[in-house]
């Protein structure tokens, strides 16, 4: 029995695949080196386009403030664990802080309340 090879062409078909593949390339190239971006056509001085641009300017603006981290006074004195925990305290700093309320003595000022904990 004779093995027939699966890849042989007759003439036609060899010069069937090279114009298919001279093609595809073609399109490739075309592809890669032709820019198919969209223009900007309208104008962006006018004044309707420079308000929108002066609102979102102001949004941004305002979210950033949004986003900062708020100051809440708070009494030192009188503070619980669920309160330390919450201002970003450690274990050790709230029980530092009890334990010098129960010496009945009482923080007046940040720099105290910076040298109890």
């Amino acid at each position: 029995m004779e093995l027939k090879s699966h890849f042989t062409f007759s003439k036609q078909q060899r010069s069937g695949i090279l114009l298919l593949l001279l093609l595809i390339i073609s399109l490739l190239c075309i592809y890669w080196f032709v820019d198919f971006s969209e223009e900007d056509t309208f104008d962006t001085s006018s004044a309707e386009i420079v308000s929108i641009k002066k609102e979102l300017d102001s949004l941004r603006i305002a979210e950033v403030e949004n986003r900062k981290p708020k100051i809440y006074p708070f009494n030192p004195n009188f503070i619980t664990d669920y309160k330390g925990y919450t201002l970003g305290m450690s274990n050790e700093e709230i029980d530092r802080l009890l334990q010098y309320r129960k010496e009945d003595k009482w923080i007046n000022s940040a720099a105290d309340f910076k040298k109890v904990t």
